[in-house]
């Protein structure tokens, strides 16, 4: 079982990013990456911080740097793919110890260092939603006046479109994604905590495989399905309510993700409907997608399905994300999505609706192909009563 990109895939990430700041009138591009968000880090180096968080700066020519905290050398050593790695403060815990009499790097330091001397005037920055203040005042301090640029569409031009490697271990993760599903909804009870269900989830992947959760993974039931985004409790499922279940595994750094609404025993009628109109929404998603096709095309047909069944006032977002490094990730298609899905892209089909009193997710894995998409996860695509 494949469980990691190898190292000439990261090495040939670098060469890509160095031609493009040279492209651009760069010096260096600096990524950060923290517990949470790891995705701009790891995709360089392999690297996923714990505790302390981390960046990786690319000079235009020369030698890659991972940079670290005070506490991470020995753990980063090991799993870097990037030999040379430096600590730095400002990328300490988020509690601010201090290490008096530990020799750490400095910014000026490292970014003399990256560029042999000749200094940094025009940097490249990923990461800006999530970078912390004392990481962007000491890159500000350090560059001396020099020109601090958003630079993300480098990396997220790069990671919208899939390797082989990356789409083997995406298929990976979505197997053991089944297997979780699977093993949820075979031991699943009335009665039993929606913590308790996702733990079934999570326990049947890690064994099987995963390297951990893709995402917090939750199970939620009755009121508490209208929840887009939500986190499992100590409640009780009870027979003949809609019950949600979102599992993910994660394999070499990339997420999966998969959907479900279910019910124990018989689901009334009205949820039944309901369940109905989610499903056509995910098939009619599926039928359209394809390479060459505009991406708010694939919202049209998404919105227009479920409006025509009724569901209209029911929706929040467009029918699909990226998915890679992490769950969600660009591209996101809307109904203001003016370019066009390439083969090797990959996506979630999401579709998620809403009311005041239930809500449900059809989640789904494809890889976007010439004649239309590669399925990463189908299973149980239906109206599921247990």
């Amino acid at each position: 079982m494949m469980v990691e990109i190898p190292k000439w895939e990261f090495e040939e990430r670098i060469r890509r990013i160095q031609a493009e700041l040279a492209r651009r009138g760069l010096d260096a591009l600096i990524t950060y990456g923290d517990e949470a968000e790891p995705q701009n880090v790891r995709y360089l180096a392999d690297y996923w911080p714990a505790f302390e968080t981390a960046g990786v700066l690319v000079p235009v020519e020369g030698e890659p740097i991972l940079v670290i905290g005070p506490e991470s050398y020995t753990y980063a050593r090991s799993r870097s793919k990037i030999a040379k790695i430096r600590r730095v403060l400002a990328y300490r815990e988020s509690s601010e110890p201090e290490y008096p009499g530990e020799k750490l790097t400095t910014f000026e330091e490292l970014f003399d260092e990256a560029s042999n001397g000749r200094g940094i005037e025009r940097l490249g920055l990923v990461g800006y939603s999530i970078l912390p203040i004392p990481i962007y005042e000491g890159i500000r301090n350090a560059m001396k006046g020099g020109e601090v640029i958003r630079a993300d569409e480098i990396l997220i031009k790069m990671r919208m479109i899939k390797s082989e490697n990356e789409l083997a271990l995406h298929r990976e993760a979505y197997r053991l994604s089944k297997i979780g599903l699977s093993a949820a909804l075979e031991k699943v009870r009335p009665g039993m905590t929606e913590i308790e269900v996702t733990s079934i989830a999570r326990e049947a992947m890690m064994q099987a495989g995963a390297e951990t959760e893709g995402f917090p993974m939750w199970c939620i039931s009755g009121p508490n399905t209208n929840q887009a985004i939500s986190r499992p409790t100590y409640r009780k499922i009870q027979k003949n309510e809609l019950v949600q279940i979102q599992v993910g595994a994660r394999v070499g750094g990339y997420s999966s993700s998969i959907g479900r609404p279910f019910v124990l025993g018989k689901a009334p009628d009205d949820v039944k409907e309901f369940m109905k109109v989610g499903l056509e929404a995910e098939l009619a998603t599926l039928r359209v997608m394809k390479a060459g096709i505009p991406a708010k095309e694939v919202d049209r047909v998404f919105r227009e399905t479920v409006r025509g069944l009724g569901f209209g006032d029911w929706l929040l977002y467009g029918p699909c994300h990226g998915t890679g490094l992490m769950e969600c990730e660009h591209p996101w298609i809307e109904s203001n999505s003016e370019w066009l899905l390439e083969e090797n892209m990959v996506f979630s089909v999401d579709i998620f609706l809403r009311g005041e009193s239930m809500g449900l997710r059809f989640e789904d894995g494809v890889r976007v192909t010439r004649d239309g998409v590669e399925e990463l996860s189908d299973f149980r695509r239906e109206v599921i009563e247990l």
